[in-house]
């Protein structure tokens, strides 16, 4: 698949990757910020306010409705989390007009509507509607409260928070609850502002389109005045090894987790970044792996058991779920697979499946035009742009020695661990 074309203007890059592969022509538009924890929670609720209504559409059911009229174009909004970043992500999917007798100017339609409700929308007295605010904030709570109810990724998250303490890394997607009510119509409308004027902007479109001619209708939706931010601050990914640090959280619940932060020291601009990737899939990230294997297959220790690797931040997460009484065992089996693993015990099956998985999986997600966006998205945030071609290339080259000398650098940080409440059977 060819390359993405990119324009600029005022900290605005245009990305358009031509294609005729699609039906749809797809556009994502995304602001980043460094995470900081004054900000992080207004910037949550963000997207969702907005994608409320605006000037044009001021209800979701009218904004609805002109989506409806485009053939049945779809649009969200949301936040994301990537490594130390936060991204307010705008999507917009509309039908290729080439396949359509009728609907000219479909894309240019499109793009109004998302356009007006990312840089018009509803004010009163020079902020947000108040009701539109307080209608969010509510959901916001909600949106919150459904991650802790989520207890697997819960205890991700915590994990995450402890070993990362004090860095951004530490600051949740969502922002904090208790910051929730602090957040006004004038407040929120001030953090949008400064969003518009200094955040670097960049607009993806995939699909059947001329290059040229789609960023220049994009800088002409988008002329506004703009400071565009020149940089962010580097994300700490080296990490001195020290004493692992034990945490307990407890909660009324009826199976543990089990969870272990590690530090690789490895992330996505690193040369040995597919190397880390082929070593966290013999570890954990696959059915065949070792974690899944001897932790859950041959011990019958956990219900699951896998890891999972961050590559912004050099992370990997071990996350299980166990019973209470069989968490000092499962945590012996998974130091195990560490042990095993920086040894080169890993067989010739280990690395061809694992290979073979992770180079599917760059393959399946080059059929999504939303995947493809968020995959050079990663790479210019990391600080290193790569073709899905270039890591299935990396791929195929790793060696069970790469994989043995980017184990060695592995470190245990943090073994967090989420019991029920103390009294409770099991304690």
């Amino acid at each position: 698949m060819n390359q993405f074309q990119t324009r600029e203007e005022r900290g605005i890059y245009v990305h358009v990757l031509p294609t005729d592969k699609f039906r749809m022509n797809t556009i994502v538009a995304t602001f980043a910020q460094e995470l900081r924890e004054d900000t992080a929670t207004p910037l949550a609720l963000l997207p969702y306010l907005l994608n409320r209504g605006s000037e044009q559409y001021p209800t979701p059911e009218k904004l609805q409705l002109a989506l409806d009229e485009l053939y049945g174009a779809s649009m969200s909004a949301t936040i994301d989390k990537k490594g130390e970043r936060q991204v307010v992500d705008f999507s917009m999917n509309v039908p290729n007009e080439k396949f359509l007798k009728q609907g000219e100017g479909l894309f240019q339609k499109a793009l109004g509507i998302l356009s007006d409700v990312m840089l018009r929308p509803q004010l009163q007295d020079g902020a947000f509607l108040p009701e539109y605010v307080q209608a969010e904030k509510e959901q916001h709570k909600k949106r919150i409260a459904a991650v802790i109810d989520d207890k697997m990724n819960y205890a991700v998250e915590r994990c995450n928070e402890e070993m990362t303490k004090g860095e951004p890394y530490a600051i949740p997607r969502l922002g904090f609850e208790n910051k929730i009510d602090e957040i006004t119509p004038q407040s929120l409308f001030d953090v949008y502002q400064r969003l518009l004027k200094t955040a670097p902007i960049n607009i993806y479109v995939v699909g059947d389109v001329d290059t040229d001619a789609v960023a220049a209708e994009i800088f002409r939706v988008f002329d506004m005045e703009r400071d565009p931010q020149a940089a962010f601050a580097p994300v700490q990914i080296q990490h001195e090894t020290r004493a692992v640090k034990d945490v307990v959280d407890r909660l009324d619940i009826n199976q543990g987790k089990l969870n272990v932060g590690v530090w690789t020291n490895v992330a996505w601009a690193s040369d040995d970044y597919a190397a880390m990737q082929v070593c966290n899939g013999v570890l954990g990230a696959f059915p065949h792996s070792k974690l899944f294997v001897n932790v859950r297959e041959k011990h019958s220790l956990a219900y699951y058991c896998m890891s999972r690797l961050d590559g912004h931040k050099g992370i990997i997460s071990v996350f299980s779920g166990v019973e209470f009484d069989k968490i000092d065992q499962a945590l012996e089996i998974i130091r195990e697979q560490f042990d095993v693993l920086k040894k080169g015990e890993i067989t010739a099956e280990e690395m061809e499946f694992t290979i073979a998985g992770l180079v599917n999986a760059y393959k399946t997600a080059m059929d999504n035009p939303t995947s493809i966006a968020d995959f050079h998205l990663n790479g210019l945030l990391a600080g290193r742009v790569r073709t899905r071609e270039e890591m299935i290339d990396a791929f195929q080259k790793v060696t069970v020695e790469d994989v043995v000398r980017v184990a060695q650098g592995l470190q245990f940080d943090t073994i967090y661990t989420l019991r029920n409440e103390e009294g409770n059977h099991g304690a």
